[in-house]
């Protein structure tokens, strides 16, 4: 196995840790622990390209571009991430409204 491999299992390992930590953490907030834990799941995991070869996580990338590269944009992987949010979010907020609709008709 490459280190390049090897190096996205722990990103996945630790990304899942933290989401199961964060559900088990949150578990008083029923609906909204799912939905933090997706977000540290997406911002976790979301490949971008970062030198036209490799791939890295976007949040990763956004933030080595933003502060520690002088000549780098960090903007396109700013806007993967708004992107993943926002479609995210949109899903999550779809999925409750088609719930409590069902929930709503059995009563």
């Amino acid at each position: 196995m490459s280190a390049y491999a090897v190096a996205w299992l722990i990103a996945a390992v630790s990304a899942a840790v933290v989401a199961l930590l964060i559900c088990v953490a949150l578990r008083r907030f029923r609906h909204w622990r799912f939905l933090v834990a997706a977000l540290v799941l997406t911002w976790s995991l979301l490949p971008v390209s970062f030198d036209g070869e490799h791939m890295a996580p976007a949040f990763v990338v956004a933030v080595f571009r933003q502060f520690l590269e002088d000549d780098a944009t960090a903007a396109p992987a700013w806007q993967l991430l708004l992107l993943a949010t926002a479609t995210l979010l949109g899903l999550y907020f779809a999925a409750l409204g088609v719930r409590s609709a069902f929930t709503a008709r059995r009563r």
